[in-house]
């Protein structure tokens, strides 16, 4: 578990107009670890988790742990109905 830094809360609606917003509050956790908490997400959008994605892949390249916490269920239906059902597993090269 991440916990050098606050948890960055997903909203409710990630819908396409908050791709913006959340790829640029993403990049203010740059060069950290990042726990991302999706446990109010309701609306999941294929923009968003296409930012989401590309953070995963850029905390990996950064060698930083990337996580996410507590995935409601419609953050974890929205993954499924992308493809991306086993997503949310932890980088296992930051696992202890």
């Amino acid at each position: 578990m991440i916990t050098e830094t606050e948890p960055l809360k997903l909203g409710a609606n990630l819908s396409l107009d908050q791709a913006g917003a959340l790829r640029e509050a993403l990049l203010t956790r740059r060069g950290a670890p990042l726990a991302v908490d999706a446990s109010d997400v309701e609306r999941l959008s294929g923009p968003c988790f296409q930012v989401l994605a590309s953070a995963r892949v850029t905390w990996d390249a950064d060698g930083q742990p990337f996580e996410f916490t507590n995935a409601s269920p419609a953050f974890e239906n929205g993954l499924a109905l992308l493809g991306a059902a086993d997503w949310t597993r932890p980088q296992e090269d930051f696992l202890p």
